[in-house]
């Protein structure tokens, strides 16, 4: 696990498939109890800009189990306003340039998570989203952190990714399938009364398409995620000889499928515009939902969603009370998951 010592992880992208695979080899030994960590004196600091549940329960047990502790901040209340700009006159809004927040941080912690996702606030009725995707998706105050700072930072959700949550739905699919490659994979849109980040759908592909499954992003006219990111998980599906093709037709998608993994997320093309989006897309509500009659197409398919779902919305109380329904393992994963990486970060 040498290399991802010391290293950030903003996306899996930034990893080759099997040393992703070799991280989540070592989370299910970990959930199998044949091997523990120690991470006894280590600190993490978690600044969280938005709410958090999973993400931050399963960072902070799993330090915990190992002996470490887990430091939850919430930069609305318990910070400053960061100030990102080089050379910025700083007789503003804005009091703590973050070329001191990083290096600050990392004399105190050995680990910094940051989820930090503008349309996630703008969801929750504060600070609206003004900017295009094409600009949220530079992630800017992640990256800015983890140039200064001198430990690992770790992307706990920004507005790209959630390879938080791609390790878990990786390990998931590993834990039952036990070889997924050449598998049928669907991701499929869901409707959802908000506008949705695309960071969880595109960590979620790439999870798929790193195990060299066949890969179908289902979603209507429209709703296709970040072309850029949608192309690298196919280079890296094809590499492993999967296949990854995008559809709007739902029952081919469904048909033999043995994986369905539903997700909401926001057009592209009108990021963070709640009012026009939720106009647009009231006529997919009927359809666009995961029911019993789809998942009776499948080749008796595994169900998976991130969490939290609503029910009835996303998906049927039926399928999600199935036994196929994964989506408690695939929450608690996410401690495993957390566990390893964690320690593989954390390697001397």
């Amino acid at each position: 696990m040498g290399t991802f010592a010391g290293r950030d992880f903003l996306t899996t992208l930034d990893f080759a498939p099997d040393e992703i695979r070799e991280l989540v080899d070592m989370a299910l030994d970990l959930k199998r109890g044949e091997r523990r960590v120690s991470f006894a004196g280590r600190v993490a600091a978690l600044l969280f800009f938005n709410p958090s549940l999973r993400t931050r329960l399963s960072c902070e047990a799993a330090l915990a189990r190992g002996g470490g502790t887990a430091i939850a901040v919430d930069p609305g209340k318990d910070t400053w306003s960061f100030e990102l700009e080089p050379g910025a006159v700083m007789d503003g809004a804005t009091q703590e340039h973050v070329r001191e927040l990083g290096p600050v941080l990392s004399r105190m912690c050995d680990y910094i998570g940051v989820r930090k996702s503008e349309l996630i606030t703008s969801s929750q009725g504060t600070s609206p989203v003004t900017a295009s995707y094409a600009d949220l998706a530079r992630d800017r105050f992640l990256h800015a952190l983890a140039e200064f700072a001198d430990v690992p930072v770790i992307n706990l959700e920004s507005n790209r990714f959630h390879p938080l949550q791609g390790l878990a739905d990786r390990a998931t699919l590993v834990e039952h399938l036990e070889r997924p490659a050449g598998r049928k994979y669907v991701l499929t849109w869901a409707w959802h009364p908000k506008s949705l980040p695309a960071a969880t759908p595109h960590s979620q592909l790439l999870a798929a398409c790193d195990l060299g499954m066949d890969v179908t992003l289902l979603r209507p006219a429209g709703y296709g995620l970040e072309p850029a990111v949608v192309e690298a998980a196919r280079e890296r599906a094809e590499a492993l000889g999967g296949t990854l093709e995008e559809t709007d037709d739902q029952l081919r998608a469904f048909d033999g499928a043995h994986v369905v993994c539903a997700k909401s997320w926001g057009a592209l093309q009108s990021y963070g515009r709640f009012e026009e989006e939720a106009h647009a897309k009231e006529a997919l509500r009927a359809d666009w939902i995961v029911d019993e009659r789809k998942m009776a197409i499948t080749d008796e398919g595994l169900f998976m969603h991130c969490l939290p779902v609503r029910r009835n919305v996303i998906a049927t109380d039926a399928v999600l009370d199935s036994r196929r329904s994964l989506v408690v393992d695939e929450a608690e994963n996410r401690l495993w998951t957390a566990a390893a990486l964690f320690a593989a970060l954390g390697e001397d």
